[in-house]
């Protein structure tokens, strides 16, 4: 088929009108909340309460209290001494530092609180929003142009963007860190293409100073360093030709490395003057971590919870475009891959795999950028198959679409739970529009969020006892006798947890 001049710019400005006016028709008075409030926490902390370095916390315990923000105050951590430190890195902070400002003078001028919590903050953070989802869009066109005709990527954008949970957590989700690791994966890949056609210095700062950005907002996202290391490497001799392309730029790299460690230097010198070190570990969450040696990589794949590929399964199409990819760009393919794999395994292997109240897995739309591509390559391949084939692919992807969105609709109508979502439960709400009480018992068992959770639905709970323990025969100095019944473990200095007890 022809190709309409400027068709996908006219598919672009649809998706940024309808994100746009969609965005700002649901914004709610808790935008900033939870994990946002922690990676906002920079801005009022330095610009309205005179704690930029958060040595005292007794100002966000108060905004907390008064608005309920958080159940908990998860988004502080501590250094070695135990005082009070950010949580996230700064990353989101810097990108949502402009809007900040903006909220700062509706609120002066119009009469709200200058707090950072009101009303003219919340609508500024959404504005700020949807200014990086447009440009990660923009950037994303700007790639899928460079490989597809018009046609293949007006699909591309189409699908990826109301196809699957992107059209989520870049609409009501979107001061979360997806849109920004997207425009920021997106201008990497953009500038790698045009480095390597032409290995301009600015392009090269563009990327190293978008490396170095997105590991200040998610720092396991830094493995997409692969895309500009891996670009066109495919036999050792291309290897060999990418270790002379660096050389013969080596001014360049310094040049580059330069910047980015002005990028990252105020973080580095938060670090150093809150706890000593140039780099701190600040993701103190117990129990939540890194599992490298069991990832999870059913359950972010197929799990009824919130598994990739049950939410979102016109990505099956992207997964299947690495054959086709391989078949007519195989010089990409080592790339491209290397990334996808690595950056799955790493989001496989965090230990709440299921990444709080989202739609399907949110972090996977950070890859989202070389998955349309992949996507692209897969309609690229079966727009050469015969008149049936196309017809049922193209059948088959409208349809999952639909899925797409109708599961969107449940979700935000709480009949699919953000949380609790079991096999049984979601067969039981398949394709319905309400939910029964008798559904509900289904669900997983009801957690709160407030730090203090309470036995009660006690029905909801399968009882086994793993163990009975006998203190009196424990044989270690910390367990001491209150009394002839009642025993204590006394915690020595350093130890953080209660030794665990282990059994078969």
């Amino acid at each position: 088929m022809k190709s309409i001049k400027d068709f996908s710019l006219v598919t672009l400005g649809f998706i940024c009108l309808f994100i746009s006016v969609y965005r700002l028709n649901n914004v709610n008075r808790k935008e900033i909340s939870w994990d946002v409030l922690g990676y906002y926490l920079y801005l009022p902390s330095t610009f309205i309460y005179h704690q930029p370095l958060l040595r005292d916390i007794g100002w966000l315990e108060k905004i907390n209290k008064e608005k309920d923000l958080a159940g908990t105050l998860y988004m502080v951590s501590s250094n070695d001494k135990g005082e009070p430190i950010y949580f996230f890195l700064m990353g989101m902070a810097l990108f949502f530092l402009p809007f900040f400002f903006l909220g700062h003078i509706l609120a002066l001028l119009s009469g709200f609180p200058a707090d950072g919590f009101s009303p003219p903050y919340q609508y500024a953070m959404v504005i700020g929003g949807i200014f990086y989802t447009i440009i990660g869009l923009i950037f994303l066109r700007k790639i899928l142009k460079h490989f597809f005709s018009e046609g293949i990527t007006s699909l591309v954008l189409l699908i990826v963007v109301f196809g699957t949970n992107y059209i989520h957590h870049f609409t009501l989700k979107d001061l979360e860190t997806g849109p920004v690791l997207f425009m920021l994966v997106s201008i990497l890949l953009w500038h790698t293409i045009q480095w390597h056609q032409e290995p301009k210095r600015r392009y090269l700062i563009i990327i190293g100073s978008s490396l170095v950005l997105v590991g200040l907002v998610k720092p396991s996202e830094l493995c997409v360093i692969l895309l500009p290391l891996l670009w066109n490497v495919y036999s050792w001799s291309t290897l060999k030709e990418k270790f002379r392309l660096f050389y013969l730029n080596r001014k360049d790299l310094l040049i580059t490395a330069l910047i980015c460690l002005c990028i990252a230097i105020p973080q580095m010198a938060y670090w150093l003057i809150r706890t000593g070190h140039l780099f701190y570990d600040s993701y103190k969450n117990p129990g939540v971590g890194l599992d490298f040696l069991s990832p999870h990589i059913i359950d972010v794949l197929f799990s009824y919870r919130k598994g990739w590929l049950v939410y979102t399964p016109v990505m099956i199409f992207a997964l299947a475009g690495f054959y086709f990819l391989y078949k007519e760009n195989r010089k990409l393919f080592p790339a491209l891959i290397a990334y996808f794999l690595v950056s799955f395994y790493l989001i496989a292997s965090w230990t709440e795999w299921w990444y709080g109240s989202a739609f399907s897995n949110r972090p996977l739309i950070t890859v989202y950028p070389v998955l349309s591509i992949c996507l692209g390559y897969c309609l690229l391949g079966l727009q050469k198959k015969g008149t049936t084939i196309k017809a049922i692919a193209g059948a088959v992807i409208v349809m999952l679409v639909m899925l797409n969105q109708f599961q969107w609709w449940q979700l935000k109508h709480y009949i699919l739970d953000p949380y609790r979502t079991t096999k049984a439960y979601y067969w039981a709400t398949f394709l319905k529009t309400s939910v029964q009480d008798s559904d509900k018992e289904l669900l997983l068992v009801n957690r709160s969020f407030t730090g203090n959770n309470l036995f009660d639905h006690r029905e909801q709970y399968v009882q086994t006892v793993l163990k009975v323990q006998d203190w009196k025969n424990i044989k270690n100095d910390n367990v001491s006798p209150k009394n002839d019944s009642n025993y204590f473990y006394r915690l020595s200095f350093g130890e953080e947890y209660f030794p665990f007890f282990e059994m078969p």
